[in-house]
């Protein structure tokens, strides 16, 4: 196998400090500008995309052939859904459009299974296979067993996809010990590099200013509670695919990573802890929706609890 794609999803976030430069040193090559790269990137793409058709097996394994005189298909782009709703089942290839350093980039991906389980937000991890090409069909790497990747880590291409999916609803383990998973989600995501490594290289593998491909499926899902609240942080943060992160007493920093949400000197998880009656638990974490309002109502009426020094 390549270099993992633990490492390359990573390298944006990894930074080296070095000293200042020698007089001598050759000066560090600036950047293109976003919405140049861009312009390239979506042309490639949506190209691929008007040239390739797509093979999909029972088990969501994809392959792309060319399209040719002598190997016809349907493109891709075919299947693009132009709803303002992007829910037309007939239609799998959906976008978003994601604002990036001035430029709005479409982020386009194929749902080939929207799968039955939860949906992660950018916060969670998921346990995903996956397999990454470059628009040449030559890949870069995969991992046809499933791997838990924390999706703040990785490339945000990543961050915005994986929540418009859902884990699969249960698994059977078979006589020789492997596993199968039921109703897994599954797609293909198709990403600019402004989404992805940019002016990086993803360890050399992939290049600068490079467009990539990614099937996927989508396993598993793993909750995160960053601030230790006992609050699962995707209850903190409004939701799987567009949520925006709670910032309940605007001191800057988000509800999930707050040990005080309403900023009224009590930690929110001893706060919880003394409603009585006790608030109900789902492996261990508060359900968000029992948390009751400073009237006792369950579920909340008006803001929960812990989310409003007025209830003090």
């Amino acid at each position: 196998m390549k270099l993992s794609l633990r490492l390359l999803l990573l390298l944006p976030f990894i930074f080296v400090v070095v000293g200042c430069p020698a007089d001598d040193e050759t000066p560090p090559i600036q950047s293109r500008p976003y919405l140049e790269v861009y312009n390239e990137d979506i042309a490639e793409i949506e190209d691929f995309m008007e040239s390739h058709y797509i093979t999909v097996d029972a088990s969501y394994n994809v392959s792309f052939t060319k399209i040719t005189a002598t190997t016809p298909g349907t493109p891709i782009f075919d299947a693009l859904d132009t709803s303002a709703s992007q829910n037309n089942p007939a239609k799998p290839l959906k976008f978003k459009t994601i604002s990036k350093e001035g430029v709005d980039h479409k982020l386009y991906y194929l749902k080939l299974n929207e799968g039955a389980g939860s949906n992660p937000t950018r916060l969670d991890s998921v346990f995903t296979a996956y397999k990454g090409y470059k628009t040449d069909l030559s890949s870069f790497d995969a991992a046809s067993s499933p791997t838990w990747f924390q999706l703040q880590e990785v490339i945000q291409g990543w961050q915005e996809v994986f929540p418009e999916f859902k884990s699969s609803n249960g698994q059977t383990i078979n006589p020789d010990g492997t596993i199968t998973y039921n109703n897994f989600g599954a797609g293909v995501m198709f990403v600019p590099s402004g989404l992805a490594y940019f002016s990086g290289t993803g360890g050399g593998a992939i290049g600068s200013y490079t467009p990539i491909i990614f099937s996927f499926k989508l396993m598993n899902v793993r909750y995160k509670d960053h601030d230790g609240d006992k609050i699962l942080s995707k209850d903190e943060y409004g939701g799987p695919a567009s949520g925006t992160p709670l910032d309940t007493d605007g001191d800057g920093k988000p509800d999930y990573a707050d040990f005080d949400d309403d900023n009224d000197g009590k930690l929110t998880k001893n706060e919880l802890f003394d409603v009585l009656p006790a608030i109900q638990k789902i492996n261990g974490y508060y359900n968000f929706n029992d948390i009751p309002d400073c009237n006792g109502n369950r579920p909340a009426i008006t803001k929960r609890k812990h989310l409003s020094n007025s209830c003090q």
